[in-house]
């Protein structure tokens, strides 16, 4: 369900802790391993999960699964040796998160409808004049303390902050993707590229765990940080 996150061979061992380090001191075989663990785990939870089926519920879930699809992607470019359209990617990762976080929290009903529609070239219009990313961060951001998490906001806006210029300079044929293509993609960058994306896929593992409204899921997909720590961003301090 979590976007296919499941790689050409099986990554995660049921019999094998979650907090269990990969048997290799490669951190580029490590990480993508530890990865497509992670990927295994958000699958398991929420495979046979049953979703929020109103209009803003089925909206949200379908932009969570796009989030997911992206960062698929982004594993297997990674594993093709075509990190800089990996990179790439994780913007979209990270929009259609933001997006499915905004239509959950802030989202009006009018914007609903507009994204539920049947797909036709006056619908297309019609979307034209939703919010950016920058603008739905905000409107999530006055919602805190009204069901809004705190700490979701703060990860957007983190996340826009730190990673916005590059990421669009490699969208759009910046210095970023001139410069990798020519000097190539040094190590610590690949890592922190497939950490980053890790993080967009658990916030987007946690919201579709929201769309359950189901404890059982929720209670669980809550540890998710701590046991996959080793390939994910450092939390953020409140």
């Amino acid at each position: 369900m979590a976007g296919d996150a499941r790689m050409q061979e099986r990554l995660y061992d049921d019999n094998m802790s979650e907090t269990e380090p990969v048997d290799s001191d490669d951190p580029l075989e490590q990480m993508p391993q530890r990865s497509g663990a992670l990927h295994e785990r958000l699958n398991e939870l929420l495979d046979d999960a049953e979703f929020d089926g109103s209009p803003r519920g089925e909206a949200a879930l379908g932009m969570c699964l796009v989030a997911m699809e992206h960062a698929t992607a982004l594993q297997a470019l990674m594993a093709l040796g075509m990190p800089t359209s990996a990179v790439s990617l994780m913007r979209l990762q990270f929009e259609a998160l933001t997006r499915a976080m905004w239509l959950i929290y802030a989202a009006g009903d009018a914007a609903i409808e507009k994204l539920s529609a049947p797909l036709t070239l006056d619908s297309e219009q019609a979307v034209k004049n939703l919010p950016t990313a920058k603008e739905m961060i905000d409107q999530i951001g006055k919602r805190i303390g009204q069901g809004v998490p705190a700490a979701a906001h703060q990860m957007l806006t983190h996340f826009k902050d730190v990673s916005w210029h590059a990421m669009n300079s490699f969208v759009h044929g910046g210095i970023h993707p001139l410069r990798r293509s020519a000097d190539g993609f040094p190590v610590h960058l690949t890592l922190q590229v497939l950490r980053n994306s890790n993080g967009l896929s658990t916030m987007t593992g946690m919201t579709m765990a929201v769309l359950t409204g189901d404890e059982a899921i929720a209670k669980p997909m809550s540890k998710i940080q701590q046991a996959f720590a080793d390939c994910l961003p450092d939390l953020l301090k409140p």
